[in-house]
């Protein structure tokens, strides 16, 4: 199997930023991390993280990959009788995607791909909920990487027993949306552009 590294592990070597660079992402990261507390106490919903997944797969040179974020934060107000109550963060630590190669999770933090030193956090957020039918329902909310923001509607499935909650969302990304793979890297050739995005969170609510 070819390797990402192969391709991007040079140029993520090569991505750097200088100190005020660095100083404004550290305190963007801190920014996020101190709303994620704020609104975290005051979820109805608090996620088991060791059960739950960030997952996401693609094609690499014809072959495919898989990866997942090891960390985030979750803030979850949700309750199915009160929709319009309802609101979801979700911040993402880019430093903490992990793929079945070592050497392409290592690329991945370049400034060619998620440049983490310049954006350390991707952020989703939505507070316009749909119940489609039975166990379906459909979040209208913002994804937020590499500072672009775009709005998405994710569709998900949601199953709550004696307070426990199962959820699970899948989604199809454009990479270049994001500009995930700049230069040479925004071809196809070596990346597919579409990556499938996959969502399990388990979580009990709070009382």
């Amino acid at each position: 199997m070819r390797r990402l590294s192969f391709f991007i592990g040079f140029f993520g070597l090569l991505a750097c930023g200088d100190a005020n660079v660095q100083a404004q992402a550290q305190a963007q990261g801190q920014q996020l991390d101190k709303t994620a507390n704020t609104e975290q106490n005051e979820a109805s919903w608090t996620v088991n993280k060791a059960k739950s997944t960030l997952a996401f797969s693609g094609v690499l040179s014809g072959e495919a990959f898989t990866g997942s974020f090891a960390d985030f934060d979750t803030a979850i107000n949700f309750d199915p009788d009160n929709l319009t109550a309802a609101t979801v963060v979700v911040i993402i630590d880019m430093n903490s995607a992990e793929t079945d190669d070592v050497e392409s999770t290592n690329a991945l933090p370049g400034k060619e791909w998620f440049n983490i030193r310049k954006f350390p956090v991707a952020k989703f957020e939505a507070s316009r909920f749909k119940h489609l039918n039975g166990d379906k329902y459909e979040a209208h909310g913002n994804l937020s990487i590499r500072g672009i923001t775009k709005s998405i509607n994710l569709p998900f499935t949601l199953k709550i027993e004696n307070g426990y909650a199962n959820m699970d969302a899948a989604l199809n990304l454009n990479r270049t949306t994001y500009k995930i793979g700049t230069g040479m890297w925004a071809s196809k050739d070596w990346v597919e552009h579409v990556i499938a995005v996959r969502v399990h969170l388990e979580a009990q609510q709070n009382k």
